[in-house]
C-alpha cells in the first residue's frame, strides 16, 4: 500500500471514529450552548429542539464534506440560512449565532483531540480535520449572514413600503378621513400621527444619504417628484439631519401645517422647487419655501399677469420700444422701492434729474392713477410679476426680457 493511500485509510477510518461519537457530541454542544447564550436557554421547548435538529444535520453534513469533497452542501446551506432568518425575525443581531458556533467548534475540536489521542491517530490527520472543521465553521457563518440579510432586507422593503403608502394616503386629494390614516399608521409598527408635518420637496436627481434620515421620516424617493415628510416642525436637530442626507440636494423645505394639510406644503414647495430650476431664486439644499411666498403668489398666474401688465402699461404703447423700456425700468424702481430719485439714480447708474424727468413723463401718460392707493399696490405687483418673468425670460434666452 503506498503511503497515499495509507493516508486515506487513516482519515477515513479517524472519520468513522468521529461518527460514532455524533450523539454525544451533539448534546454537548447543545448543553455547552446553552449555559452559555441565556437568549438560547427557554422554556419553550422548540429551541432546544431547534439546536439539537441543527447540530443534527450540520455535524453529519461536515464529515460527509470531508470526506467526500464534492459532496452536496445544500441541506447545510439552508440550515444556516434558515437559522440567520430566525435571528433576524427574532430582532437579534448575529451575534449570538456567531457565538453558538465558535462554542460549537470548540466542543467538537476537543473532542476530536480526546478521541485522537486516545486512538493513536497520526497528527497530520487530526490537523487535516481541525482544518476542515475551520473552513466548514467560516462557510456556515456565511450562510447565516446570507439568510439573516435575505430576512432583514425583506423587512426593510416591507417597511419602507407601507410607509410609502402611509405617505402616499396623507398626501392624498381629496383628503382620506382621519381614521384610514390612523389605522394604516398602527400597521406599519411604530408611527404616532404628529399634529404637524413639514414637507420636503427633492429634485428627482438630487442625492440623498437614506441612513441619515432619523427613522420617522416617511420617505418616497422612488417616485418621478421625491418628498419626504418630517413629523413636526423643523427644530435646530431635524435641520442639521437634513443638512447630512442631503448635502448636496436640490431641495425646498415646505411649511409646518396641521397633518391635513399637509398636500398644501408639498405642493406650495415643489413650486419654490420649480422656480428655482428655473432660475427665478437661487437654487440649493434646504430652500426654505416661508422666504419665496410671494414671488410664488406673484407668478401663479401668467396670463393674468400678462394680462395687468398690459392694462397699467397701455398709455404707453405708443413710445418707442427704447423708451417704452426706460420708462419702465424707472417706473419698477420708484413703485416697487419707494426710493428717491437719487437713489433710484444710484441704482440705475443714471442722473437723479433724468430720473425725474422721467417721472414726470410717466405722470402725464399714467394720469393720477399713481396717487391711488389700490391702483399703486395693483402696479406694484404687477411690476413686481413682470420682473420676474422678465428674469425667466433672461434666463431662457427669450426676446422680450425687460
Amino acid at each position: 500500500m503506498s503511503e497515499h493511500d495509507r493516508s486515506q485509510t487513516d482519515f477515513q477510518e479517524f472519520l468513522g471514529l468521529l461518527r460514532a461519537e455524533l450523539s454525544d457530541v451533539t448534546n454537548e454542544i447543545v448543553t455547552e450552548i446553552k449555559r452559555s447564550i441565556p437568549e438560547y436557554d427557554r422554556p419553550d421547548p422548540a429551541y432546544d429542539q431547534t439546536l439539537r435538529l441543527c447540530a443534527d444535520i450540520l455535524l453529519p453534513t461536515f464529515l460527509d464534506r470531508i470526506s467526500d469533497p464534492d459532496a452536496s452542501t445544500d441541506q447545510r446551506d439552508e440550515t444556516c440560512r434558515t437559522l440567520g432568518r430566525f435571528e433576524a425575525i427574532e430582532g437579534r443581531s448575529l451575534d449570538h449565532l456567531q457565538a453558538a458556533a465558535r462554542i460549537a467548534f470548540h466542543v467538537a475540536w476537543r473532542r476530536t483531540a480526546v478521541l485522537a489521542e486516545r486512538a493513536r491517530v497520526p497528527t497530520f490527520v487530526v490537523s487535516a480535520a481541525v482544518d476542515a472543521m475551520l473552513v466548514y465553521l467560516e462557510e456556515s457563518v456565511a450562510q447565516a449572514r446570507l439568510g439573516y440579510q435575505q430576512a432583514t432586507g425583506h423587512a426593510d422593503l416591507r417597511r419602507r413600503e407601507e410607509r410609502r403608502r402611509l405617505l402616499h394616503l396623507i398626501l392624498q386629494r381629496p383628503a382620506v378621513v382621519p381614521e384610514a390614516i390612523e389605522d394604516l399608521a398602527k400597521s406599519t409598527g411604530w408611527w404616532p400621527l404628529p399634529a404637524e408635518a413639514t414637507l420636503v420637496a427633492v429634485h428627482p436627481e438630487a442625492p440623498c444619504t437614506r441612513s441619515a434620515l432619523d427613522t420617522d421620516i416617511l420617505t418616497d424617493f422612488d417616485s418621478a417628484e421625491p418628498c419626504l415628510l418630517v413629523p413636526g416642525p423643523l427644530t435646530a436637530d431635524r435641520r442639521n439631519m437634513l443638512r447630512a442626507a442631503l448635502p448636496d440636494a436640490s431641495c425646498v423645505l415646505g411649511l409646518t401645517l396641521p397633518l391635513e394639510r399637509a398636500a398644501h406644503s408639498l405642493r406650495w414647495a415643489r413650486r419654490v422647487l420649480d422656480l428655482a430650476e428655473e432660475g427665478i431664486i437661487p437654487d440649493g439644499s434646504l430652500i426654505p419655501c416661508e422666504d419665496h411666498l410671494m414671488t410664488m403668489w406673484l407668478l401663479s398666474d401668467p396670463p393674468l399677469v400678462e394680462e395687468l401688465t398690459r392694462r397699467h402699461l397701455e398709455p404707453l404703447q405708443d413710445v418707442s420700444d427704447g423708451q417704452r423700456r426706460r420708462l419702465v425700468e424707472t417706473l419698477t424702481e420708484s413703485v416697487t422701492t419707494r426710493a428717491t430719485a437719487v437713489d433710484i439714480g444710484e441704482r440705475l447708474k443714471i442722473h437723479p434729474q433724468t430720473v425725474r424727468y422721467r417721472l414726470r413723463q410717466l405722470e402725464g401718460y399714467l394720469g393720477d392713477s399713481l396717487e391711488n392707493a389700490d391702483a399703486r399696490f395693483s402696479l406694484d405687483a404687477t411690476l413686481r410679476a413682470a420682473s420676474l418673468y422678465g428674469r425667466r425670460r433672461a434666463r431662457r434666452g427669450q426676446p422680450g426680457a425687460r
